[in-house]
């Protein structure tokens, strides 16, 4: 608390009035974050007075209108997303991803459901990028007790891409079987700055618009996945290729 007092008046004496509310912003939206509800945090929320944490950011939806999804909640965790599923070693060697290493799912104390973390090498689109990153993906996913409604929640940070450090993507999927064989699926991502950086504005849109083109490859392939082994299709069928015409904005 005295290293922060020290930072907070070594600000303020250099007449830097807006960094020194940003520092005390930040620091108590950590304490919110570090404490949530979502992938990182324990079920317990902290008091913290609302005079000091300014209202979260709301993450963009990905899909403008529910989407219907070929397979029920429960079957999308175990054949998309459970340990014995190739989809996720498929889908990055479709992207031509490398180095992968995927976790084992498992529980935590101070987690609901189950967590598991993912790395490799991604390619990166982006020309202010290298040719790729590093990435870390930590996903945590949570399937009700009735097994009608899974919701799966990511955070991804790039390691090297330029700021890559200061911010992270956030992605939560909601889907909720609606019939024997199907689900609505409803997906929002965004943006979570750690630091405070000039570029932030268009690292944003940068980072959400190239999630969104990636999740729109991934749900295309899933799709065709999930009906290969649904429909009487061999269970080592291969993906197709995806398309090569992707939106941008949906």
């Amino acid at each position: 608390m005295e290293d922060m007092h020290l930072a907070i008046w070594h600000i303020y004496d250099e007449g830097n009035l807006w960094q020194m509310l940003w520092l005390i912003k930040e620091r108590a939206e950590s304490a919110l974050r570090a404490h949530s509800s979502s992938i990182r945090g324990s079920r317990r929320q902290p008091k913290v007075p609302q005079d000091n944490v300014s209202k979260p950011e709301k993450t963009q939806a990905f899909i403008k209108e529910e989407s219907v999804f070929p397979c029920t909640a429960e079957q999308y965790f175990t054949l998309i997303l459970s340990d014995d599923s190739s989809f996720t070693k498929e889908y990055r060697s479709q992207r031509k991803d490398t180095n992968l290493n995927i976790g084992q799912w498992h529980g935590a104390d101070e987690y609901d459901g189950q967590v598991r973390e993912i790395t490799c090498r991604c390619l990166c689109n982006n020309p202010m990028c290298p040719p790729d990153t590093g990435i870390s993906e930590y996903q945590h996913a949570v399937l009700s007790p009735d097994k009608k409604t899974l919701v799966f929640e990511t955070v991804q940070q790039a390691h090297d891409v330029p700021f890559g450090s200061y911010f992270e993507v956030h992605c939560r999927w909601h889907l909720e079987t609606n019939s024997e064989n199907t689900c609505t699926l409803d997906i929002k991502v965004g943006v979570h700055f750690k630091k405070w950086c000039v570029m932030q504005s268009k690292i944003k849109s940068g980072a959400v618009n190239e999630h969104k083109k990636e999740l729109e490859v991934m749900l295309d392939l899933a799709r065709a996945y999930v009906k290969a082994r649904t429909s009487g299709g061999e269970s080592n069928k291969p993906l197709p290729s995806p398309s090569s015409t992707v939106t941008q904005d949906l």
